[in-house]
């Protein structure tokens, strides 16, 4: 794992998303509702006694600041908290996650991608490297399919680490269409809905194409398509991002509302039940170049598959039949 001092020295705009997301996080599994609320659970019971509701207003707005995304600059204040709190929770790896060190440094190498993927945990770090000859570690050449299925599959930061590294390590080659960043871009938009990275995912999105912007603007011979037109049911057209490092500002807002909607139409319809595997499922099934398809088939009056393998041929019939 990186040091607090790691963190430190993040740039502002990273350690500001680093901040957010941990107190979003710390939020979540104290399951409290206000700032005011995790100070307070965050309290021995002798400690509740002995300090009035005045201190506790006053003292929790050091949460409502943190929320906001100001730096916690004090080691001390982060051991305290996880002292409190106590494992698996832990504030500290939050903020000092691979992944802000990994989007915080516009000009990667091998070397600093590397690094970076092996402060993640063990099961990730197995998944990806392997030991030389000299008890040592280096990457794997190419990874096996339960690997890559496994990393698709989860729903935590320690993947989409992994899926942007892998897109910093394409960004040469200057493919039509990077799969490693059309992966990426989906994960982000199921994490950012299913998750507690929900909290940053929309800023989290322009920090890391402002980050790499002129590494994405030296790609002159990556040609479109960055984006894929998309008409929502209501008649709302917007461009759903095929790149999670964009030659073109697109605000996943509007993406992250069309995957909310097809769901619950996706339910409405019987194709899935309203259960946290099925919204998964649902979500790692859509594909950006089906969706207007897909947008059709459960809008349309007519009967629906009632599973995702009948629906996928559906979805390859109507798009031939475009062809």
């Amino acid at each position: 794992m990186y040091t607090f001092e790691q963190y430190l020295k993040l740039s502002r705009e990273a350690k500001s998303l680093a901040t957010r997301y941990g107190c979003a996080c710390l939020k979540a599994h104290l399951g409290a509702l206000s700032a005011y609320e995790m100070k307070k659970k965050l309290l021995t019971d002798t400690e509740k006694m002995n300090y009035g509701s005045d201190w506790l207003n006053k003292s929790s707005r050091f949460y409502n600041k943190k929320e906001q995304g100001e730096p916690i600059v004090r080691r001390h204040v982060v051991d305290d908290i996880d002292r409190r709190v106590k494992p698996p929770f832990s504030l500290m790896s939050l903020l000092c996650h691979p992944l802000w060190q990994l989007t915080d440094n516009p000009n990667p190498t091998q070397n600093s991608i590397n690094e970076a993927l092996m402060n993640l945990p063990h099961r990730y770090v197995q998944m990806l490297f392997k030991e030389d000859g000299d008890n040592g570690l280096v990457r794997r050449q190419k990874l096996s399919r339960q690997a890559i299925w496994k990393i698709n599959a989860s729903t935590d930061i320690h993947a989409l680490t992994c899926l942007i590294a892998f897109c910093l390590e394409s960004l040469s080659e200057n493919d039509r269409l990077d799969i490693n960043q059309l992966f990426a871009v989906k994960y982000l938009i199921k994490l950012s809905i299913i998750s507690t990275f929900s909290s940053v995912a929309e800023d989290f999105y322009i920090f890391l194409n402002q980050r790499f912007f002129e590494t994405i603007a030296a790609q002159k011979n990556c040609t479109p398509p960055d984006t894929w037109p998309y008409r929502a049911h209501d008649g709302l057209r917007i461009m759903i991002p095929m790149r999670i490092f964009n030659h073109y500002h697109v605000n996943i807002a509007g993406t992250i509302n069309a995957y909310i909607q097809l769901y619950q139409k996706a339910i409405q319809r019987g194709l899935v039940n309203k259960t946290d595997e099925d919204e998964k499922a649902f979500y790692n099934f859509i594909c950006h170049t089906e969706i207007q398809q897909l947008t059709d088939i459960l809008y349309q009056d007519a009967p629906i598959p009632d599973n995702f393998s009948d629906l996928k041929h559906l979805l390859f019939e109507r798009t031939l039949n475009r062809k």
